[in-house]
């Protein structure tokens, strides 16, 4: 009797009934992704210049051994651990497959991969990154589409090749199967599927369906920002294009997303960093991470010309990250630790929201120098309140180039960079006040003196305990 009464529903109302299961397993799965919003990386309300994670601000310190690490599951388990032991809390995810080892997101037959099924391995990887470094309090960055494994060597091999997939020929895309090309030199017609580009329908699909599966794996986790390139030269459109998709699927689901694109150009004052800024409808935060070509002055006056530049810009004051700090210096210049771990600390001397050491050979990565920086780094900035402080290379006088940076919540608390030592005076207020002088050794992460002097003047004087390595000092004034 069951079945008959059963059968003799009417179709619209089963019709009815499946789109309204549909529409409420849709709801849940939005309030489940949603529900920790709170708690998702995101700028902090008190000062969006940095980010808060769990309802807290957070200064994001990394370093690691490989840009793609969810793509070498015994690598990133040793640098998972490291990090967090020293106080890390920032990787890099590019969506990478270059490397030994890696696997490519989408299944392999006889005659090539089938972009119309997922390779589990790819995805499982990545979701136990994201399970991963949640669970130490880990922020991960991806680039969703990782540039270079779109050109030359890596190209011939690329899923999303015509010669390597069953799914298109050259004929029914714009793609070739050979592009011997660097990305800043000439760009793959990859990167220009989009309607307002090529308007290549058939490998549009396929990229969408990508996105979509990444969002997938993603959104459910609060510690995820999103960055859509890799030095990239693509057209504005392209950009545009997947910040909005990504924010639009996002919302459907309830979820708070944070998007930024890294251009290729070198000097963040160029044109092409405009893109980012200009659109804060799709771009909530910047990633300067090509600023780190730059050296010594150059490299924080141009981080302080940025980062004062964005108060007018339209959407205001956001956080500036580096996802990736060089040792490399460009042209025929060896490469330097030494210059990679200053970039990396003026990085926080200027306000930046994130800083990390970029992977061997183009940075130290989590070597045992990077190891004592972020260990020291991270043991320095929690003694005081960073997120009150502000740049203030205003304050500093006697100073010669690069030898001293400040930050400062004046009147309170000042904090000091030397790079190699170094003895410079310091505009405090008021002047009458006692200032508590401490001397930071970041080769031992240990505070070393601990002295206090009444002000005298409009400037007391801080001479480091020598000039064979950095100092940090930490000044607080007495109320």
């Amino acid at each position: 009797m069951l079945c008959l009464r059963i059968h003799r529903i009417p179709r619209r109302v089963i019709a009815f009934g499946i789109t309204l299961c549909l529409a409420v397993g849709f709801f849940c799965i939005a309030k489940a992704e949603g529900a920790d919003n709170a708690n998702r990386i995101k700028p902090w309300g008190n000062n969006p210049r940095y980010w808060s994670y769990n309802g807290k601000p957070v200064l994001l310190l990394g370093g690691s051994d490989e840009d793609n690490l969810f793509n070498n599951p015994d690598l990133m388990a040793k640098n998972f651990e490291t990090l967090a032991s020293i106080g890390g809390n920032y990787i890099r995810g590019t969506l990478s497959c270059r490397d030994e080892g890696n696997v490519w997101p989408y299944e392999k037959t006889d005659k090539g991969y089938d972009l119309n099924r997922f390779n589990p391995e790819f995805w499982t990887r990545l979701e136990t990154c994201f399970r991963e470094a949640q669970d130490r309090g880990i922020i991960v960055q991806i680039e969703v589409w990782a540039t270079f494994d779109y050109y030359r060597d890596i190209w011939l091999r690329n899923p999303f090749n015509p010669s390597q997939n069953v799914n298109y020929t050259t004929e029914s895309t714009k793609l070739v199967p050979e592009w011997n090309f660097h990305p800043a030199a000439k760009r793959n017609a990859f990167f220009f599927s989009i309607p307002e580009k090529n308007n290549d329908t058939v490998l549009l699909d396929y990229q969408r369906a990508f996105v979509q599966k990444v969002l997938d794996t993603a959104l459910p986790y609060p510690n995820i920002l999103y960055c859509l390139d890799n030095e990239t030269k693509a057209p504005q459109e392209w950009g545009l294009y997947w910040g909005r998709f990504i924010r639009e699927t996002a919302a459907q689901r309830g979820a708070e997303v944070h998007i930024t694109e890294m251009w290729d150009d070198w000097d963040i004052r160029a044109d092409r960093h405009k893109q980012t800024y200009t659109h804060p409808d799709v771009y909530s935060f910047t990633d300067v991470s090509q600023n780190n070509w730059q050296v010594g002055q150059n490299h924080y006056d141009r981080l302080i010309w940025y980062r004062n530049m964005l108060v007018d810009q339209p959407g205001g004051i956001r956080p500036m990250n580096n996802v990736k700090v060089y040792m490399r210096q460009g042209g025929n210049k060896p490469n330097s630790a030494e210059i990679n771990i200053d970039r990396w600390w003026q990085n926080i001397f200027a306000g930046c929201a994130s800083t990390r050491f970029h992977r061997p050979t183009g940075g130290i990565g989590l070597a045992e120098e990077a190891q004592t920086t972020i260990r020291a780094a991270r043991r320095f900035t929690d003694s005081f309140d960073i997120f009150a402080t502000e740049p203030h290379p205003d304050l500093l006088t006697e100073r010669e180039d690069n030898e001293a940076y400040c930050l400062a919540n004046p009147g309170k608390t000042y904090a000091l960079y030397f790079p190699k030592g170094g003895e410079v005076r310091l505009k405090t207020v008021p002047r009458d006040k006692e200032h508590r002088i401490r001397w930071f050794n970041p080769v031992s992460a240990e505070f070393i003196s601990d002295t206090t002097i009444k002000g005298e003047s409009e400037s007391i004087l801080l001479k480091s305990p020598d000039h064979n390595q950095i100092w940090l000092a930490l000044i607080d004034t007495k109320d």
